[in-house]
């Protein structure tokens, strides 16, 4: 079996790949590579070859992880270049992106974004346990792909924690292909959360792997690059284009790695109405004490730029 990790034995990681991961066969060829509570990655076999979507935070070798169901190299797809999507490219030979990805690669991982998220992780980790206890005695909602990690806090201080992932060697536009063998993967630039936000669309089997663009939870398009105007289109293009034709959706954050086709829909007539100023839009602060002004809408939420004179009507 060829290492999975071309480079692991030359850096030091905060956590094993066995206690960090979570990976899971969720259907034939698609596995869960989850860091629970934190981000999931995807591997998507064909017969030929395979995709990793994307490498998480780079806090256990994710390599080691994906080489445990897959003894191929597999090709590295970065739905987009935020720190927590890119941690493990560096493991791999082969890693393509979106065209406008490298600019972001060049700029680099900002130091005080992976401080704040060491800051925020624990608290994360004491509310899941409070949600663990609750589900524990009334609901069993939470099943083995939800179950949270300890945030390794001390490893990260004794080996610290960096991202650094190197230019891409192949670089991806809408419409593109990646032939895996029996699998299509096709690349949708989906814009909004980042600007080189993409979806990857197996049409054949029904699936769309939406990564940060479609899941319950808060979605963030307040970050560098953000752009509420074109979040809007993105969403609704997925509603109108594939609602009727998926089986499932594929997603990269909170506890659930699925959602439903028609959440789609639901997703676009929100942002809509962000966009149109028909919800309230109260102030707040984002995942690092960003200002922000947010839409609740129960089981997700939109959070965009916090300026006091945030104008809806400027979309579009």
């Amino acid at each position: 079996m060829n290492s999975a990790s071309p480079q692991g034995d030359r850096r030091q990681f905060a956590a094993t790949a066995d206690s960090w991961f979570r990976v899971a066969p969720l259907e034939p060829g698609v596995f869960l590579v989850g860091e629970p509570g934190h981000v999931n990655s995807w591997l998507i076999r064909g017969k030929e070859r395979s995709v990793l979507l994307d490498t998480g935070l780079g806090l256990a070798d994710i390599g080691a992880a994906v080489a445990t169901v897959c003894p191929e190299q597999p090709l590295v797809v970065n739905s987009h270049v935020h720190f927590d999507h890119v941690g493990g490219n560096e493991l791999f030979a082969e890693v393509a992106m979106h065209e406008l990805g490298p600019e972001w690669i060049e700029a680099g991982c900002d130091p005080a974004q992976l401080r704040g998220y060491e800051e925020l992780a624990p608290e994360m980790l004491a509310d899941y346990e409070r949600l663990l206890a609750a589900d524990r005695t009334d609901f069993f909602l939470i099943g083995p792909d939800e179950e949270m990690r300890p945030w390794p806090a001390e490893e990260i201080a004794a080996h610290g924690w960096r991202i650094e992932p190197p230019p891409p060697g192949r670089l991806l536009a809408e419409g593109d292909e990646i032939d895996l063998g029996g699998r299509v993967l096709r690349v949708l630039h989906t814009p909004g959360h980042a600007p080189d936000h993409i979806c990857l669309l197996d049409e054949r089997a029904g699936i769309l792997w939406a990564q940060d663009q479609v899941y319950y939870g808060p979605h963030l398009v307040y970050e560098p690059g953000a752009d509420l105007a074109d979040f809007v289109t993105s969403t609704r293009r997925l509603a109108d284009q594939l609602s009727g034709s998926l089986r499932t959706v594929y997603t990269a954050h909170c506890l659930r790695p699925t959602v439903p086709p028609a959440f789609l829909i639901e997703l676009a007539d929100a942002a809509e109405s962000v966009a149109a100023g028909k919800v309230a839009m109260p102030a707040g602060s984002g995942f690092f004490g960003e200002p922000v002004r947010s839409a609740d809408f129960g089981h997700f939420s939109i959070h965009v730029g916090g300026a006091a004179d945030f104008d809806p009507t400027r979309v579009g």
